[in-house]
């Protein structure tokens, strides 16, 4: 009855849209990238018969610390407009359902991945409290939630302020990121410690302390990660995280992302690449 007087309308063009689709079908072929149509281990666009395991020019003879990368699409025009949409939007209902799409156009890659937890890529807490939203953690709640696996967005931190990396060369962004990030120790803090050593207990603890007590996530040993961010160019910043969670353990680490964005020093690089092969 409710959508018979207000129909679900497509957020991208507002069209009309039946049944439980989030996007209208030529707006979700817009923003997808057809499957067999990029890198699986980058994420960038190719030709068909340009797949290889060792990876696409771009990125062939990159050192990756994650496994594989599972995109939505390139970061141009519409979702390149959605997700700028996206960094101010603080009800999250644009991540929310390009997650919802992402999932739907992605469903073989996600059955055969395995995963034992999601982490997002963090922000430094003072950019985040300017801007109000990341878009990561959005993505990584809603992935949690379709998934059903479990999500620990405060276990990696980011320890000190970076540069905004889309002003960097590839060179420069992996030094930009170096050492930026650590996994928090999930233990109690002295101050738990000594609530509970007077007897109040954890509900108490809760109420005073107004924090969201995380689980126990601190043996990761074995375990296979998710890693989402919105944007993923070169690979530098999770190439960072990869590393700071191989330390920690993990066996695995698969990269998420809404899109794939080709920086100057990249395409720059991947034409080089291309000219060269055909003088070969």
């Amino acid at each position: 009855m409710f959508d018979l007087f207000f129909p679900p309308l497509c957020p991208l063009c507002n069209a009309v849209m039946e049944g439980d689709a989030v996007f209208c079908e030529l707006c979700a072929s817009r923003l997808t990238t057809p499957d067999g149509m990029y890198c699986r281990r980058c994420g960038g666009k190719h030709h068909p018969h340009h797949r290889n395991t060792l990876g696409c020019s771009r990125c062939r003879t990159t050192p990756f610390r994650f496994r594989r990368v599972i995109v939505l699409g390139e970061y141009e025009a519409e979702l390149r407009e959605l997700i700028l949409r996206m960094k101010t939007d603080r009800s999250g209902f644009l991540a929310r359902v390009v997650t919802q799409l992402l999932v739907r156009q992605r469903a073989k890659e996600f059955r055969e991945t395995p995963l034992d937890l999601i982490i997002p890529v963090p922000m430094y807490w003072f950019r985040r409290w300017v801007r109000g939203v990341n878009s990561p953690d959005i993505l990584a709640e809603e992935l949690g939630r379709i998934l059903k696996v479990p999500v620990a967005s405060e276990l990696v931190q980011r320890i000190r302020p970076t540069e905004v990396q889309y002003l960097l060369s590839a060179h420069n962004r992996a030094g930009n990121v170096a050492n930026a990030f650590a996994v928090k120790r999930v233990d109690e803090g002295w101050y738990q410690r000594l609530v509970n050593g007077i007897g109040l207990g954890s509900f108490w603890w809760r109420m005073v302390s107004n924090r969201r007590v995380l689980p126990n996530y601190s043996d990761l040993s074995g375990k296979n990660i998710l890693l989402v961010d919105d944007i993923f160019t070169t690979g530098s910043t999770c190439n960072e995280v990869a590393k700071v969670l191989h330390r920690a353990g993990v066996r695995s680490v698969t990269v998420c992302t809404f899109a794939r964005a080709v920086g100057f020093y990249t395409q720059r690089r991947a034409h080089l690449l291309e000219k060269l092969a055909k003088k070969r």
